[in-house]
């Protein structure tokens, strides 16, 4: 009887240690592997759902900004940091076109000329991961005719999510922010140009820093978002005139499809009127002055 009390005394440490691990075998602690489920990386539409704000900086090229000084600029291929209110980087967009239409972009075919930007998915500690792809195609504009759009493709389905169009205007600075279907859903609007001196005189101080732009819905003409150019600083404005910050605050946008949209919207608007470099302007016209 004492052996039989033994092996139900087992059987019965057995089971109360079973019903102990396999609650346990769910969760996730230090050192512990998470379920596969878990482990899936995270996309860039996920990452982007929450985050409430974002910040796009451009990287200033210094073969550029020397050749800029120098009176005959080369156009570099831009590029532009992707970042969190804490100032971790997670998108990164880099420009694709080639050399010989990136001479183009500030000439007098410059409302013509097409363009590519990648933008990538780099979350920290991770691996990168191809997110959204802008494609501005060539286009013969001419004043209110032809308009330039430009075309936003998600990089992992290939599906167009949507496309923006900078309508002619009169003094004042607006985007169209369409859909897949090319049906407007949101309007950009910088108001007018008279109002904001940022953006006829850009200083790196006081109200000549900024230029804010409100983004509106469609239908409704209610503020949803903003969005905030901003000098970076002294030098940059100096050396690097051409280069400039995005601040965008996404308020009551929450779909992530229409947050990439904004920020693709950043890269479109620094492209079509805040990539003109003052610098070889200048220098060309005192080599001129110079000459005569």
């Amino acid at each position: 009887s004492s052996s039989s009390s033994k092996v139900l005394g087992a059987m019965y440490a057995g089971g109360q240690a079973r019903q102990m691990i396999q609650p346990m075998m769910g969760m996730v602690g230090p050192g512990m592997l998470a379920p596969p489920q878990q482990m899936a990386m995270a996309t860039g539409m996920q990452q982007l759902a929450v985050m409430p704000a974002i910040d796009v900086k451009e990287r200033a090229n210094w073969l550029q900004e020397v050749t800029a000084l120098l009176g005959e600029e080369i156009e570099m291929a831009n590029k532009y940091q992707v970042l969190d209110t804490a100032g971790n980087q997670f998108f990164y967009a880099v420009e694709r076109t080639d050399c010989c239409r990136r001479q183009c972009q500030n000439g007098i075919c410059s409302d013509c000329t097409s363009w590519e930007v990648d933008v990538l998915y780099t979350p920290p500690g991770s691996l990168m991961q191809n997110f959204l792809r802008l494609q501005r195609p060539c286009s013969c504009v001419c004043c209110c005719i032809n308009r330039p759009t430009a075309d936003v493709i998600d990089s992992t389905t290939g599906q167009k999510i949507g496309s923006f169009r900078d309508p002619c205007t009169c003094c004042s600075l607006r985007f169209q922010v369409r859909d897949a279907s090319d049906a407007d859903v949101l309007v950009v609007n910088g108001g007018c140009c008279c109002s904001q001196p940022g953006m006829y005189c850009p200083l790196p101080c006081g109200p000549c820093a900024e230029v804010n732009f409100a983004i509106e819905d469609a239908q409704s003409g209610n503020e949803v978002a903003q969005i905030s150019k901003r000098v970076p600083s002294c030098l940059t404005w100096f050396v690097a005139p051409d280069v400039d910050n995005y601040h965008v605050t996404f308020g009551q946008i929450a779909n992530p499809a229409w947050k990439a949209m904004i920020l693709a919207l950043t890269i479109f608007m620094d492209f079509r009127y805040f990539n003109n470099n003052r610098n070889e302007d200048s220098r060309r016209g005192a080599l001129e002055a110079a000459i005569s």
